[in-house]
């Protein structure tokens, strides 16, 4: 009842104190009124954006974006937040407020033998909003990895979710609601598979809709998705659809991915 109430308490702060809360306040004063996005952008985003800079689709109804390299495909999604920072200062309350709505939703209903000392890490958290809400529920080992945290995140440290920097079967959960930033979505589940413990989760929001200016992989169908995760994970947990997510909790890296 007192974490409910703390996350409770703290959705009041961030939905309407004017000029934003915490970090985010932070965030606001960095927007750059000078900034044009057509003329100041960065020169990867000539070639990525919404409708731009992707391949011809595969044979099994994914498409990835046409980098040049690995360093173009971080150069690219590094973008993302230093874009919203320059125009708007990071997220709105609005959109806050709706974040943490959503990931209450998704981890009040983590599975009972996931201790609250439990170590999770949240892959590419952004800001950090995902990890906030798990210390608001007890879950205080948690933390985000993310190529550009922005500065000063007390929730988010440097790091790429492709390439973790976590020792193998060292994590109890990773959540991951960025799927489709992923440079390769093999190799993608194959490293989370790598760093969780045998009896380890792994929990995912998959868009149902997706190619928007940063994403780096889309598809046809989240089924696609699906059955890609299954080659590293030994069960399946529990799927929910809402309108414009599939979720999944799966359990257990698979040995061939371990």
């Amino acid at each position: 009842m007192a974490l409910d109430l703390k996350y409770r308490v703290k959705n009041a702060l961030y939905r309407w104190t004017p000029g934003g809360f915490g970090h985010y306040r932070k965030l606001r004063e960095l927007r750059d009124g000078g900034y044009e996005h057509a003329r100041d952008k960065h020169p990867v985003r000539e070639k990525h954006h919404g409708g731009g800079g992707w391949r011809e689709p595969g044979g099994d109804s994914l498409r990835y974006r046409d980098y040049a390299n690995y360093d173009e495909y971080l150069t690219h999604q590094v973008q993302k937040l230093d874009e919203m920072i320059k125009m708007r200062g990071g997220f709105s309350n609005l959109e806050i407020a709706a974040y943490r709505l959503k990931f209450h939703q998704r981890f009040s209903r983590l599975p009972p033998d996931l201790s609250r000392s439990a170590r999770i890490v949240c892959l590419g958290a952004r800001q950090g909003t995902e990890v906030e809400v798990l210390r608001d529920l007890g879950y205080n080992n948690a933390y985000g990895v993310d190529l550009n945290p922005g500065p000063a995140n007390a929730l988010v440290r440097v790091g790429d979710f492709m390439k973790l920097e976590e020792t193998d079967g060292s994590i109890d959960m990773v959540y991951c609601n960025a799927i489709d930033h992923a440079f390769d979505l093999n190799a993608f589940f194959a490293e989370h598979a790598r760093v969780l413990q045998p009896d380890g989760y792994a929990l995912y929001d998959i868009a149902v809709q997706n190619g928007g200016a940063f994403e780096s992989a889309e598809w046809d169908s989240e089924e696609t998705v699906f059955m890609i995760m299954l080659r590293h994970f030994r069960r399946v947990v529990r799927v929910e659809s809402e309108p414009a997510w599939k979720w999944v909790l799966l359990k257990g890296p698979r040995l061939a991915s371990a």
